[in-house]
């Protein structure tokens, strides 16, 4: 029988009751109302809410979001948060297909450049990192993003070290955590 169910509960269950349990597991666990019309003979003296499969409801399940974060940094461009999309289902005139932007922490300024190509990032993140050091005399000191290669690879990672960089990356399958950029 199912786990959630104990053996004296078990020993209660009617053979229809067991043969009813006995489909439900087979067949992939149906809903009992598709069973009831499949075995409507195996129903006669049952009634669907006398079954609960603690399976089904954990499948229907969904997973908790993720509480927006309250922190932000307090020093301008400390921290910058980047995500790369595409390609676009439609080129622009111009011929990009793809956009990488930067979100700053702690004023969520964001800058967005079109790319025709995923390998342009890291020419465009050199070129922001100067217009940033150039304009308003600051210094980034974090890039965070997800896993993507186009930002971790042998390239970036020697200009992180070179620069004095961090770079974070969110754990997989969680673009909550990169959630300013995404």
């Amino acid at each position: 029988m199912d786990d959630h169910r104990d053996a004296a509960h078990v020993r209660q269950l009617n053979s229809k009751e067991r043969e009813i349990w006995l489909w439900h597991r087979c067949l992939g666990h149906p809903s009992f109302g598709y069973l009831r019309h499949l075995f409507s003979n195996l129903f006669l003296q049952s009634k669907d809410v006398d079954f609960n499969c603690k399976t089904c409801i954990l499948a229907k399940s969904h997973i908790n979001s993720y509480s927006a974060s309250l922190n932000k940094s307090s020093i301008m461009f400390a921290l910058i948060h980047s995500d790369v999309w595409g390609p676009s289902p439609r080129t622009t005139v111009t011929g990009h297909h793809w956009f990488v932007i930067f979100v700053d922490d702690s004023t969520r300024i964001t800058w967005l450049y079109l790319m025709k190509t995923k390998e342009e990032v890291f020419l465009i993140f050199q070129a922001f990192q100067t217009m940033i050091q150039n304009q308003f005399s600051a210094k980034i000191q974090v890039l965070r993003s997800d896993n993507g290669r186009e930002f971790v690879n042998q390239r970036f990672k020697a200009f992180f070290q070179q620069q004095g960089l961090l770079h974070e990356t969110s754990c997989a399958q969680t673009p909550q955590q990169n959630g300013v950029a995404e």
